[in-house]
């Protein structure tokens, strides 16, 4: 007992190499950030592409990645380097995501002087589209590698913490500085137009964030013991479908995709209702402290509940908080002496647990990579984390694409380069936002709860698991020793 618990409790993985996780997170999430929370502003209102044709390519790349991603990860659990099967990617992939990035956010600067809608139109897929393969290609391995980092669950825990928390801070650069550039760009005081602003901010991710991301490969190890043969493709596929809690944990992620819709009007709140976009950077830093301080709770939180308990008691106190804070401004959702501190302390509370949902989650998609490998022999950290992937883009995507379809029925109206609110009988604005950015989309997300009613890879149950694959790598690692001494003697 004792030596099954050193064995649960060595670490692997230092603090340095840790942290150079996180950092690495930090410089990918640049460039993604910007992409989930401006896509729809920044291709309708400063790229002029009409509303239904973002809302028709987010949707079909979307059905593109439901084949791309586990396609992706297929090959990378094929793959047998001597730096690894996930390393490589994360050395080869920054300079052709960086490039991407610049191009797709420079195309409303590049095309100014185009009249073509089509044209516009044409180059948004083709840009987008090479984007999201780059950006395929080198996350699937980074989160693969947040499991093969260490077969420990304590330094998996460390790791996707130090990516989550340094991801917010770093990626966080996103948030405060749309909305400063904005402003200043509107009231003419940096001489630059919303394309130029854009323009700007996608040169910052892509040299900034790749150089980043670059440490993912360059400064950290894969220390879980892979098979030195290549799966089969087909097979592959097949223990993806054979991993029950995956598919659960995916299922639950799907059913939970309009909760991300405020994000995308959360913008338009605070230019149309609040008249000032700057606002959200003020009402967010309570919640953004308090989520950066809610990493340190994580421990806490999972000596005390399984993960499966922790995920369900998140997702009904952002239920509750948000609920609340609608009724509290439902009288004054114009007035920001009011909605800012009300928007604070609805982002004190939700930023803490989300911060947790951040880590927890992630943790359980490598639970089920042991689960596999205790079932089958075989991890498939490509596999399973290609799922991950997918749903994070995915759920991005359909909820850009379902906050889209909503814009023309709420009265926001395409005028010229611009989205403006249009008063009409019988539809309140304003207020169909307040509710798109308080409480309407963490009721919804309640439905996400369902596929947990049937999620059992907790608890002791897991922990027998690993138990047992601690034990088998012993025992296979006490066999090859004895091979290697028999050969040297016999050689």
């Amino acid at each position: 007992m004792q030596a099954a618990e050193a064995a649960k409790e060595r670490r692997y993985v230092g603090v340095k190499e840790t942290v150079l996780y996180g950092v690495a997170n930090g410089g990918q999430v640049i460039g993604y950030n910007l992409i989930r929370s401006q896509l729809t502003f920044y291709l309708v209102t400063v790229f002029g592409i009409p509303s239904e044709a973002v809302t028709l390519m987010v949707f079909v790349l979307g059905l593109w990645d439901a084949f791309n991603d586990p396609l992706m990860g297929s090959i990378v659990d094929r793959t047998r380097t001597r730096y690894g099967k996930l390393r490589p990617y994360l050395l080869f992939v920054p300079i052709p995501l960086g490039i991407a990035t610049v191009v797709f956010f420079g195309g409303a600067q590049f095309l100014s002087g185009v009249e073509s809608t089509m044209a516009k139109i044409v180059y948004m897929w083709i840009t987008y589209f090479v984007w999201e393969f780059f950006y395929t290609i080198g996350d699937i391995p980074f989160w693969g590698l947040s499991a093969a980092i260490s077969p420990s669950p304590g330094d998996r825990s460390r790791c996707i913490t130090s990516a989550r928390f340094l991801s917010s801070i770093i990626g966080g650069v996103v948030g405060i500085a749309i909305p400063i550039f904005i402003d200043l760009s509107t009231a003419g005081t940096i001489g630059w137009d919303l394309k130029q602003v854009f323009l700007f901010m996608g040169t910052l991710a892509a040299t900034v964030g790749m150089v980043l991301f670059f440490l993912g490969g360059l400064k950290t190890r894969e220390r879980a013991v892979q098979s030195a043969d290549e799966p089969k493709l087909l097979d592959c596929f097949r223990f993806l479908f054979k991993n029950k809690p995956l598919l659960l944990i995916v299922l639950s992620n799907i059913l939970g995709t309009v909760g991300g819709i405020a994000d995308v009007f959360t913008q338009y709140y605070y230019k149309l209702s609040l008249g000032i976009a700057s606002l959200s950077i003020l009402a967010g830093i309570p919640g953004t402290v308090m989520g950066f301080f809610a990493y340190l709770l994580i421990p806490w939180f999972e000596k005390r509940w399984t993960s499966k308990q922790i995920v369900i008691r998140i997702a009904l106190i952002k239920a509750v908080v948000t609920t609340v804070i609608f009724f509290l401004g439902f009288r004054s959702y114009t007035d920001p002496r009011i909605i800012v501190p009300l928007l604070s302390l609805q982002g004190f509370f939700t930023s803490a647990v989300s911060s947790i949902s951040m880590v927890v989650p992630t943790k359980m998609v490598g639970d089920t990579v042991d689960y596999m490998e205790w079932k089958t022999g075989e991890r498939n950290e490509g596999m399973t984390f290609s799922l991950l992937t997918f749903i994070s883009k995915l759920t991005g995507s359909l909820s850009t694409g379902i906050a889209t379809l909503i814009i023309p029925f709420i009265g926001l109206q395409e005028v010229g380069a611009d989205m403006v609110l249009v008063e009409t009988s019988g539809v309140n604005t304003r207020l169909w936002l307040w509710a798109l950015v308080t409480m309407i989309p963490q009721v919804l997300s309640l439905i996400s709860l369902i596929p947990y009613a049937f999620y059992d890879l907790d608890g002791k149950k897991l922990e027998r698991i690993q138990a047992d694959i601690r034990e088998h790598r012993e025992k296979l690692s006490k066999e090859m020793t004895a091979q290697h001494t028999q050969e040297e003697a016999n050689g």
